[in-house]
């Protein structure tokens, strides 16, 4: 005899909408990769163009810069810092909408 640990029936349907909850965290996870950001500081001088999987795609770098190697430096920190924090902030309103609001761990 199968116990239903004190959810009734549901159980069946718990574990059913747990699956199809992590087909969607995996999708939004896939999507992550094709999901754009940039982050541009400096008023323009800097800018970098990535997706929410972290991976930056393009850096434009303003010729003002190019002779001041310490705020070239300070710049391209800046830049990837808020390109961390924008596709870190979109990723989990992806995740989000695939959760329904439900916090997961680690993501």
């Amino acid at each position: 005899m199968a116990k239903n640990f004190g959810f009734g029936g549901n159980m069946g349907n718990i574990m059913k909408q747990a699956q199809e909850m992590q087909k969607r965290i995996t999708q939004v996870q896939e999507n992550l990769k094709n999901i754009e950001v940039s982050a541009t500081v400096g008023g323009g001088a800097i800018t970098l163009k990535g997706n929410c999987d972290y991976e930056v795609k393009e850096i434009n770098i303003s010729n003002d810069l190019l002779g001041d190697s310490e705020m070239l430096k300070d710049l391209l920190i800046s830049a990837f810092n808020e390109f961390v924090n924008l596709a870190k902030a979109r990723s989990n309103e992806e995740m989000e909408k695939a959760t329904g609001g439900m916090k997961i761990p680690g993501f």
